[in-house]
């Protein structure tokens, strides 16, 4: 087995069971804030493991990590078009990434 998978496992593993002890917690009637165990964290969990995993390298991890932030945001603070201007900038901000990718790419190419 390697190093790796090893490492994933125990990542994997421990967030797993503090959202299972959280989700326990509540389940038996003590009041957590409700954005403790929420769709929104458990995609913020998924990318910050991506981003672990692959050593913040990961556009992925990035884009899914970014993106469960903002979900948070507009649940914390729904007045506000939150969601709708955040899922835009991250893919403003991805196109501008690809496009100065190509041009150095281009570059290194001559």
């Amino acid at each position: 087995m390697n190093i790796k998978a090893n490492k994933s496992y125990l990542v994997g593993g421990i967030i797993l069971v503090v959202i299972g002890l959280l989700w326990l917690i509540r389940s038996i009637g003590i009041v957590l804030p409700d954005f403790v165990i929420s769709p929104q964290t458990i995609v913020i969990l998924i990318g910050l493991i991506t981003l672990i995993q692959y050593k913040f390298q990961s556009e992925a991890g990035w884009i899914i990590f970014s993106f469960g932030n903002i979900w948070m945001l507009h649940r914390v603070n729904p007045g506000h078009n939150i969601l709708s201007i955040g899922t835009a900038v991250i893919i403003l901000g991805l196109g501008v990434y690809y496009l100065i990718r190509y041009y150095i790419q281009s570059i290194k190419e001559r």
